[in-house]
């Protein structure tokens, strides 16, 4: 009896051990992950590292060109009927628990459950204080630039399963980015190039030519 109560202990404690460490985003340098029909090794760029969760890496960190980041972060189970919405609100709340990824000219905010596979991703929210411009909008690229003190993306309106960020660079009231969303098969990729410097310019296009170019 005691041997089946210490077996299921065991059991109980590796799945207990699963769960947390499926919540734990664990950085290593100079990793990246692989894209279908884009190589961005070949490209002017410097790998920082990724972030990986159970063995898969999610978030990729890349210096392009010397004066602009790049976030990337593979979303997974993405519906072949996926909405992409966009609005302009001056506040957003950002409740809950989170991941910092970056503590550049802004902080990259993660909620760690977005990676749960176990439900298709049908519905992606993107708010900002100033509505976004598209320069692309179909079913597989959504690219746009916007102007932000803070962005907010929601994934199936869900308030467990948000990406934010936020200006932390003293002095700094607000920061160009441009953003793309690849959409590949089941998985989908969300990109955000801003300068790596205050006084930087963000060129016009600049996230799509170096990608698909």
């Amino acid at each position: 009896m005691k041997i089946l109560c210490l077996i299921f202990i065991a059991i109980l404690f590796l799945s207990c051990n699963k769960i947390i460490i499926s919540d734990n985003l664990n950085f290593v340098p100079e990793k990246t992950f692989k894209i279908k029909n884009l190589n961005l090794s070949k490209k002017k760029s410097i790998s920082i590292g990724s972030y990986v969760t159970d063995k898969d890496s999610v978030i990729s960190q890349y210096k392009i060109h010397s004066k602009y980041s790049l976030i990337v972060i593979k979303l997974s189970n993405i519906s072949s009927n996926l909405v992409f919405n966009s609005y302009k609100k001056s506040n957003c709340p950002t409740p809950g628990y989170f991941s910092t990824i970056n503590e550049d000219l802004f902080e990259m905010n993660i909620s760690p459950k977005i990676f749960n596979e176990k439900e298709k991703i049908k519905t992606i929210d993107f708010i900002a204080e100033q509505r976004p411009t598209f320069n692309i909008n179909n079913d597989s690229v959504k690219n746009f630039t916007v102007n932000f003190n803070k962005l907010v993306i929601k994934i199936n309106d869900d308030a467990n399963k948000v990406i934010y960020g936020k200006i932390e660079y003293y002095g700094l009231k607000n920061l160009d980015a441009e953003i793309l969303f690849y959409k590949v098969e089941n998985e989908g990729y969300l990109f955000i190039l801003t300068p790596s410097k205050e006084k930087v310019i963000l060129e016009k296009n600049i996230l799509y030519q170096y990608l698909f170019e």
